[in-house]
């Protein structure tokens, strides 16, 4: 009886401190949005709220409507590249884990050894922004801001051990009853390791959707901004602008205000925020099977 009562409390102690931690992580977001629809003279007089103040719309329909229409463009290309980039990603990655799974390939230690030096060693920005734009040629495409991030090798040694973590077992019985690498990897590996590849995949979206430094290096064209690049790029001429407020910029570049801050981080945090509650029940399977099996 004694223990009952105990592990009550504890329960009671973990769910009040896992809500006040959740609370402390949604305060941000809660903020942000309240502050993305409250009215700006508002908002410069009295400052955040959690509740918005003078409820407004007027910082949607400016940024969707007063920008040339390049919000609506650089959520087009976000769009594209994280959706192609990620199952080009996946694709990828889930062939790498596999080859480097099967126990008879032979190369597979040389291979995964290949693939776990680049985690230790990095050549360095200019060396790697000489190949990507004069050898490849990735520069002003879409090509470059997908290819880069093609495979992440986290992600792919995560999925090996959830490879090594099925039953050898089945794959022998596939191989006497006749079936191939292609075979087996297509119809027995991918769907019995669905929790690993929801995991990555998530963690490959994130990726691609929060990036700004492959446009940052690789594009000059506007046609191909993406959503987070041109916040970055807001940001950093708010900064320098605020830094030097008797240059000759000043007068001639419109700072945005916070509310329009505050909307293009929704705008861009919003598709993310509405993923998780679908991947959220495969993402802690995901991880911790891949992690610690293997």
């Amino acid at each position: 009886m004694k223990r009952s009562n105990a592990d009550k409390l504890t329960n009671i102690a973990f769910y009040v401190c896992s809500a006040i931690f959740a609370l402390f992580c949604l305060f941000p977001i809660v903020l942000a949005i309240s502050g993305s629809l409250s009215d700006e003279m508002a908002i410069t007089m009295q400052g955040f709220s959690i509740i918005p103040r003078h409820f407004s719309l007027d910082t949607y329909r400016y940024v969707f409507s007063n920008l040339d229409f390049m919000i609506l463009k650089a959520y087009k290309i976000t769009l594209f590249t994280t959706i192609f980039g990620t199952l080009l990603s996946v694709s990828i990655t889930a062939c790498f884990a596999y080859v480097i799974s099967v126990k008879d390939f032979k190369p597979r230690n040389k291979l995964a050894f290949f693939a776990y030096f680049t985690l230790l060693f990095n050549s360095g920005m200019l060396p790697w922004y000489l190949v990507t734009t004069q050898f490849f040629g990735l520069k002003d495409s879409l090509a470059a801001l997908i290819l880069p991030y093609s495979i992440n090798v986290f992600n792919m040694y995560l999925l090996r051990n959830f490879f090594k973590s099925i039953p050898h077992e089945l794959l022998e019985s596939a191989q006497i009853d006749g079936a191939g690498h292609g075979r087996i990897f297509m119809q027995m590996m991918l769907p019995l390791a669905k929790p690993g590849l929801v995991t990555i995949s998530l963690f490959y979206a994130l990726q691609y959707w929060n990036d700004f430094y492959l446009p940052l290096m690789l594009n000059n064209n506007p046609e191909l901004y993406t959503m987070q690049y041109i916040l970055y790029k807001m940001m950093a001429n708010i900064q320098y602008l605020a830094a030097n407020p008797s240059g000759t910029m000043a007068g001639h570049v419109i700072l945005p205000s916070q509310t329009i801050k505050m909307a293009i981080t929704c705008i861009a945090i919003g598709p993310i925020i509405l993923l998780y509650p679908f991947v959220q029940k495969y993402f802690v399977k995901g991880v911790t099977v891949g992690a610690v099996k293997g």
